[in-house]
C-alpha cells in the first residue's frame, strides 16, 4: 500500500522485490531547439517521470515481468506529484512522507539528443524521518524476496539508512542489492548486502584508492568478497564490467550500440541481474541478461522501459570472460 494525506491504497501482496529510493527527483525533459546561452528558447515538448534509482530498477523489473514496489521518502507538494505520476504509471508504491520539498531536476534535450540536465539539491530529512524509513522498510520486508538499496543519501541523517536496511533484511531472510556511493555505500558493505554494485568511479571513492588497471579491479572485488558479500559487480559504462562470486572472478562485455542515452543503464544492469537470480539462475547468466538490458536501455531515451525482447536480442552479444 501507499500513504498519502492520510488516505492508504492497497496493492496485491504477493512477494516481489522491494525497491528503496531515499533521494528520488521529479525529472523533467524539456525538448528544445540548439541551446543558446543567454537566450531565451521556446519548448516543443515537456515531460515528466519520477527519477531515481531505485524507481528506475522498479520500473524495468516490472518490464521484465517481476512484480516490484517502489518506497522511499517524498515531501512537499513535488513529492505529491511524484505520487500520481508512480499511480498513472502503474508502479507499485508506498513511500514515506517527510517534510522537505522533494527535488527537481530539468534536463534539456536539444535536436541532436545534446543534453544539460540541471538537478535541484535533496530534501533535508531528520534523524527522526530517517528512523521511521527504516521501521517503514522493515514492515515491507515480510512480503519480499529481495530488498533493493539504490541511489544517493540525501543527507548525513539517511547515510545509515541503507546499512540497517541491509541488517534488518538479514533477519527476516530477504536478500538484498545495494547499489549507491559515498558515506551509505561504505556503512552498507559493512552490513554486508548479498549483492553489491557501484560504477568504478564509485569504487575508487569508496575505497579511497585510484583502480586503472583489470588486475587492480578484480583484486577490489575479491576483497569485496572476501568481507562476506555474496556477490560484486563494477560497471564502468560502455566499458567492460566485472563480477565476482566464490573465489571467481568474471569479466562482461557489453554489446556494442549506438547510445542514444546511457542514463539509468546501470539501474537496468541490476533489473536484468535481479531478474535471472529470482529465476534461479545462475550468477554468470544473470550478469550476462543484466549486460543485454544495460546496452538495450543506451539504445532509446526514455529510462528503465527495455523489454525483455529487447534485452534477450542482446544477450548473444554480450562476452563473459
Amino acid at each position: 500500500m501507499w500513504t498519502v494525506g492520510g488516505e492508504m491504497h492497497g496493492w496485491n501482496d504477493a512477494l516481489m522485490i522491494v525497491t528503496v529510493t531515499l533521494n528520488p527527483m521529479l525529472d523533467k525533459t524539456v525538448e528544445i531547439g540548439p541551446l543558446r546561452r543567454g537566450e531565451i528558447h521556446r519548448a516543443s515538448r515537456v515531460g515528466s517521470v519520477v527519477g531515481g534509482k531505485g524507481v528506475n530498477v522498479a520500473r524495468q523489473l516490472e518490464r521484465f515481468g517481476v512484480p516490484a514496489r517502489a518506497t522511499g521518502l517524498l515531501g512537499g507538494e513535488v513529492g505529491l506529484q511524484l505520487v500520481r505520476l508512480l499511480s498513472a504509471e502503474g508502479l507499485r508504491h508506498d513511500f514515506l512522507r517527510v517534510a522537505g520539498m522533494t527535488r527537481e531536476g530539468v534536463t534539456y534535450r536539444e535536436p541532436d539528443n545534446t543534453w544539460t540536465a540541471i538537478f535541484e539539491p535533496p530534501h533535508q530529512v531528520t534523524a527522526e524521518e530517517a528512523e521511521k524509513m527504516v521501521l517503514h522498510c522493515s514492515s515491507l520486508l515480510g512480503g519480499a524476496s529481495w530488498v533493493v538499496c539504490s541511489g544517493s543519501s540525501p543527507c548525513r541523517e539517511t547515510d545509515g539508512v541503507y546499512a540497517r536496511i541491509v541488517a534488518e533484511a538479514r533477519e527476516k531472510g530477504c536478500r538484498s542489492y545495494c547499489d549507491s556511493y559515498g558515506d551509505a555505500f561504505r556503512q552498507a558493505l559493512r552490513s554486508r548486502p548479498t549483492v553489491v554494485q557501484c560504477n568504478r568511479a564509485e569504487l575508487e571513492a569508496t575505497l579511497g584508492r585510484s583502480i586503472a588497471t583489470e588486475e587492480e579491479i578484480r583484486d577490489a572485488l575479491k576483497g569485496i568478497v572476501d568481507t562476506g558479500i555474496e556477490m560484486a559487480v563494477v560497471t564502468d559504462g560502455s566499458r567492460p564490467s566485472y563480477a565476482a562470486a566464490r573465489g571467481r572472478v568474471w569479466k562482461i562485455v557489453p554489446p556494442a550500440v549506438e547510445a542514444v542515452n546511457p542514463t539509468g543503464s546501470g539501474d537496468c544492469f541490476a533489473a536484468g541481474v535481479l531478474r535471472d537470480l529470482e529465476k534461479g539462475r545462475p550468477f554468470e547468466a544473470a550478469l550476462k541478461f543484466g549486460a543485454a538490458a544495460g546496452a538495450a536501455n543506451a539504445q532509446r531515451w526514455d529510462v528503465a522501459t527495455v523489454s525483455e525482447g529487447e534485452a534477450e536480442a542482446l544477450v548473444p552479444a554480450v562476452n563473459i570472460l
